[in-house]
């Protein structure tokens, strides 16, 4: 739960400026991205210990694809990397996003069988301990070598997401900067807008639309 809006907290012309851009990257990424959720609707107005909130409508999935997910790590990405194209510099306003990308990485390597370098292995982590068991021989079920792989394949996956989530926002920097000044504006703004405020930066139509005219 995010929290109801937190009237109270007033952001000055900086941290407004930054969570315009942090949620800006969330929304073009959300919008661009081929296998990413919906964009519902972007704001910078505080909820609960967020600063700024970006919604996506999950469509109704009973599994999940290694594609779907890597896209939900890029799009969790996009705040901080925004802030770093933007600002050149990172802050602590990530760190949620950072949690719930690495999770996600954590679980593709260790229990979804999403890693070639691992392979169609699941571990299921720690193992329940049973009374007068040894945590530290019963609590592991892979070697220090295998450990060692899984942390650089969970490495990989995040900062290949990371580069692939600057790639995109570079591409679509006209559009960053639109729904940045127009969350700015208007603190509050839809999918719709979104996807409308790309399509001008990059002179052309965004994967929401219809439109199959050619690139001009």
């Amino acid at each position: 739960m995010l929290g109801a809006r937190r009237e109270s907290l007033i952001l000055n012309a900086e941290e407004k400026r930054a969570t315009a851009y942090h949620e800006g990257g969330h929304a073009v990424l959300a919008t661009v991205l081929p296998h990413s959720d919906p964009l519902h609707k972007v704001t910078i107005l505080p909820r609960g210990m967020a600063l700024g909130v970006t919604w996506t409508l999950p469509e109704e999935r009973h599994t999940y694809s290694r594609e779907y997910f890597e896209d939900v790590i890029c799009k969790a990405m996009g705040g901080r990397v925004a802030e770093m194209i933007v600002f050149d510099h990172v802050n602590s306003g990530a760190a949620n996003d950072l949690e719930q990308a690495t999770m996600i990485a954590r679980r593709m390597v260790r229990e979804w069988g999403m890693s070639d370098a691992i392979g169609p292995m699941a571990f299921a982590g720690q193992q329940q301990v049973f009374l007068g068991e040894d945590l530290m021989t019963s609590g592991r079920e892979y070697s220090d070598e295998m450990a060692r792989k899984i942390d650089d394949e969970i490495a990989r996956i995040l900062r290949e997401q990371e580069q692939r989530a600057r790639e995109m926002l570079l591409k679509h920097r006209r559009g960053l900067d639109l729904v940045a000044q127009s969350l700015l504006d208007n603190e509050t703004i839809d999918g719709a807008m979104v996807s409308r405020l790309i399509q001008q930066g990059l002179g052309e139509p965004s994967k929401q639309t219809n439109d199959t005219k050619p690139n001009v």
